[in-house]
């Protein structure tokens, strides 16, 4: 089992990643204190797999978003708005959806 505030197959704390979102998002200068080198690369990976995951994250939370389609900038405020914080989403879609934030991930889906 995974704890709740880590990420699958990512060395990285969900807060700490909601903190990077949440920077990116803002376009602030960033995180308090500084990512190490292999942090700030992991953060960024992350981020940009996001950006190529925004339809399939307006699709899975469906209804509790606005209909419009948003750039991934939007979508992160309007998912931190609507869900809460990134353990509330990775949680939603792991068990409504059997995704994950930044991946569909075969550990995520049920057994044959």
């Amino acid at each position: 089992m995974l704890p709740g505030t880590r990420l699958t197959y990512r060395p990285l704390e969900v807060g700490r990643l909601q903190q990077f979102f949440d920077a990116q998002a803002e376009g602030s200068c960033g995180l308090d204190p500084p990512p190490g080198l292999l942090e700030a690369g992991c953060l960024g990976r992350a981020w940009n797999r996001f950006l190529t995951r925004v339809k399939v994250l307006q699709d899975s939370f469906g209804q509790i978003l606005p209909s419009e389609r948003h750039k991934a900038e939007q979508l992160w405020k309007e998912l931190r708005r609507s869900v809460g914080s990134a353990e509330d989403m990775l949680r939603f879609l792991a068990r409504h959806c059997k995704r994950s934030l930044l991946g569909d991930y075969a550990c995520l889906r049920p057994a044959p």
